[in-house]
């Protein structure tokens, strides 16, 4: 509501402008809360005070005004231009039409009872959030602050609530709820995050949106609010000995404690830049409903707990054993998953896969195949216990589940939505125009043979909102539609097919990329008239340098993985900088586990550079794989011995390993290169594997610069008492190891020890 504040004061300045005043200040009153937006030289805690209850009075040449609404009360003060004079009936009257509008508005957009926003309003302005979010992170202004542009949506449920009202009453849990909200409200502003957005959606259940926060960060978060609300008191002594005071029959002795159970879910920057605006309200809806699901999922596995989302979909379940006489089957999921009887889980078949991602067989580097998994059945809990439990097989499925089969948690608003294969693949068959996937990878093998040959892949854009607005048979017969017209523009004997379920493969005689990126941009415009459908395409060619021509079909699926990344309307020619350029954003927004991630894949696909190899470096770095990090920098430095990074990273790994000699190296190479301008943290880092080397002398030198730069580093001061200490500077050492036990420091040696044991 502060940003609220400030757009209204402002807008109220320029209205009030002609008659020669402005809104130097605005308050507003709501729960014990005050939310200010003021000039410097305002205190409008003190106006506020000398108001007292007075909708109007002159303080110190200011007009202040009060109005109540919204739940609240807001107090406004008018400064006046020296120049002219003020008629202050005009200027009292404009101001409160101005300020009763004001309150109006977040009438209409707040909750009266905590001020958060109501759903509606919520939703509203998570667009407009994600949009900005976007359009910042696409800003190429200098000197701006890189965030990752992720989106995290925590939903909170306050737990056993019900209790409350039953045995306390209503007016008693509007109390509690009215003191929960200002909690999460002060956390929020304690963390000082940008744009977070606060809502009440019903009953005990809130809602906020934080913007430029990942899944990691969110989870921590999470687990920090619901630390925060299990050890506060709420209501507060204070909050409840008014309540006592204006409700005088409320006999209740002890007060239940509040916890809440916390679901997350994150739309991650690769969503929220591949999306374009008009389709983010789709994404922002499929989070709030991810994030009520997880919180579904913590209430079931014991309530005042955190769950993300990503782990209800990642972690699942496998089959122990099925009874084709009974059609009972055995599942192993795990301790903690929360599962409960009439639980439905889908069953896939570990062996069988069918797109981009490579899995490979235990034990070996072996690829036994690829996902997504197909999706075989499902099947319904009948009996719950601690990790083994038992299930049917739902009626009208086919399918034997193995042992191995994986499973996967299907929420209640999916369950029931089933998908039969042999209808799909009745389907399949009745489309005569579009060749086998078989057929296509035989031809693609004959191509391989070839001097030149290209692949091309084709998908829609924004699938999912397509599926959710306009339902599955019409995703099928887009897909249909489009393979049928890309046969008629292909040239006879071409092979146009189903690659996956998300792709159509065309494999064209030409030999022209550039020509056949023309054919796909009129394709499109035909197609976008017909259908209004967007489409977009990845194109592979095989004289292309650094493109593995034995994994041309891999390498174009992870195309299309980098282009639905880049947005809509796409039609990319892949190359190296291409497939790394995904890579290269999460670096730039810090998400360096992605980076990571990233990396891995491309590298199985040969595709790397000394770029990326830095950025990978960096990466295994900062998630602590410190070997594979000096690896990976040893790499770079035999291409280039001069790269500050790689050096620093090097260095730096190579000192957390203990390989001193090592590190000294790379930091005198660093040193040397930086002509002395490295960070406090290299010095001291630097100095300590000195110190370990036996370099004493030089070692307190280097300590000396890193606390030059940062006088409160603890490691610095304790290694530059163990430093004095060989020296035989016993009485300095004590001096600078005790000081270094006060900041907090508890690593210290036994001859460490020893000297503090002597003072």
């Amino acid at each position: 509501m502060s940003k609220a504040l400030d757009e209204f004061r402002k807008e109220a300045s320029k209205a009030l402008k002609p008659l020669g005043a402005k809104l130097s200040g605005i308050c507003f009153m709501l729960n014990d809360e005050q939310l200010t937006s003021a000039e410097k030289d305002i205190d409008m805690e003190a106006l506020v005070q000398e108001l007292g209850r007075a909708k109007e009075k002159t303080v110190d040449a200011k007009l202040v005004i009060s109005l109540e609404g919204a739940g609240g009360r807001l107090v406004g003060a008018v400064s006046p231009d020296e120049v002219l004079k003020l008629d202050l009936s005009e200027i009292s009257s404009l101001l409160s039409f101005l300020m009763g509008n004001f309150l109006l508005r977040e009438e209409r957009d707040r909750d009266g009872l905590t001020g958060f926003l109501k759903k509606d309003a919520f939703r509203a302005r998570m667009i407009e959030t994600a949009i900005g979010v976007k359009k910042q992170a696409s800003s190429k202004k200098t000197g701006e602050r890189k965030r990752s542009p992720a989106l995290s949506f925590f939903h909170l449920d306050l737990d056993h609530f019900k209790s409350v009202n039953d045995t306390l009453g209503h007016r008693f849990g509007d109390e509690v709820l009215r003191s929960f909200a200002r909690h999460v409200r002060e956390f929020f502003t304690r963390k000082d995050y940008e744009g977070v957005l606060l809502a009440r959606l019903g009953g005990e259940e809130f809602g906020v949106l934080v913007p430029y926060v990942t899944a990691k960060d969110a989870g921590e978060i999470g687990e920090e609010l619901r630390a925060y609300i299990n050890e506060t008191e709420i209501p507060t002594s204070g909050e409840l000995e008014r309540y006592r005071q204006s409700n005088p029959d409320f006999k209740a002795l002890s007060i239940p404690n509040v916890t809440t159970s916390i679901g997350i879910s994150t739309g991650d920057s690769a969503v929220i830049m591949r999306t374009p605006e008009e389709g983010l309200s789709g994404e922002l809806e499929q989070l709030y409903e991810q994030a009520d699901v997880a919180t579904y999922v913590a209430k079931k596995l014991g309530r005042n707990r955190i769950m993300a989302f990503e782990r209800i979909r990642d972690e699942g379940g496998t089959v122990i054993d099925f009874d084709d006489r009974t059609g009972i089957v055995t599942i192993d999921l795990g301790s903690d998953m929360g599962v409960d009887v009439e639980d439905v889980f889908k069953v896939y078949d570990n062996r069988k896969f069918t797109d981009s991602e490579p899995v490979i067989q235990p034990g070996s580097q072996k690829v036994i195949g690829y996902y997504p998994r197909i999706v075989l059945g499902e099947i319904e809990v009948i009996l719950c216990q601690p990790q083994v439990s038992f299930a049917l097989r739902k009626a009208g499925e086919t399918f034997s589940p193995e042992t191995g089969f994986l499973l996967e948690w299907v929420p209640p608003s999916d369950r029931g939505k089933r998908t039969v294969l042999d209808r799909r693949r009745k389907e399949r068959r009745k489309e005569p125009r579009v060749t086998s996937r078989a057929l296509f990878e035989s031809r693609l093998r004959e191509s391989q043979e070839r001097e030149h040959f290209l692949i091309v892949l084709l998908y829609f854009d924004n699938l999912a909102t397509i599926r959710d607005q306009r339902g599955s048979s019409t995703v099928k017969e887009l897909y249909r539609s489009l393979a049928a017209e890309l046969e008629r523009m292909a040239p006879p004997g071409e092979v146009v097919s189903t690659v996956s379920g998300d792709h159509i493969g065309w494999l064209p005689s030409a030999t022209s990329a550039s020509k056949v990126a023309e054919s796909i941009k009129d394709l499109r415009k035909r197609y976008a008239k017909q259908d209004k459908a967007s489409f977009s395409a990845v194109v592979y060619d095989s004289s292309v340098k650094g493109l593995d021509r034995t994994r041309a079909l891999d390498i174009a699926q992870k195309g299309v993985d980098i282009a639905r990344f880049k947005g809509i309307n796409q039609i990319i020619q892949l190359d190296s900088e291409i497939l790394l350029s995904k890579l290269y954003f999460y670096y730039e927004h810090d998400e360096l586990d992605k980076v990571a991630q990233e990396y891995s894949e491309l590298q199985s696909f040969g595709i790397s550079d000394d770029r990326s190899l830095l950025y990978y470096a960096e990466a295994l770095s900062y998630l602590g794989k410190q070997e594979e990090a000096l690896e990976a920098a040893h790499q770079v430095l035999e291409h280039d011995s001069s790269n500050l990074k790689a050096l620093e990273v090097a260095a730096t790994a190579a000192f957390e390993l203990g390989r001193n000699q090592e590190a000294v190296e790379a930091y005198e190479k660093l040193v040397d290169k930086k002509k002395g301008n490295i960070s406090a943290w290299h010095w001291r880092d630097y100095a300590i594997a000195l110190l370990y080397l036996g370099a004493t002398e030089k070692a307190l030198e280097y300590l000396s610069h890193a606390l030059a730069e940062d006088p409160t580093d603890a490691s610095a001061i304790y290694h530059q008492g163990e430093a004095l200490l060989a020296l035989g500077r016993r009485e300095k050492a004590r001096q600078e190891i005790m000081r270094a036990f006060e900041l907090g420091y508890r690593e210290l040696s036994p001859q460490a020890q020893k000297l503090l044991g002597e003072g």
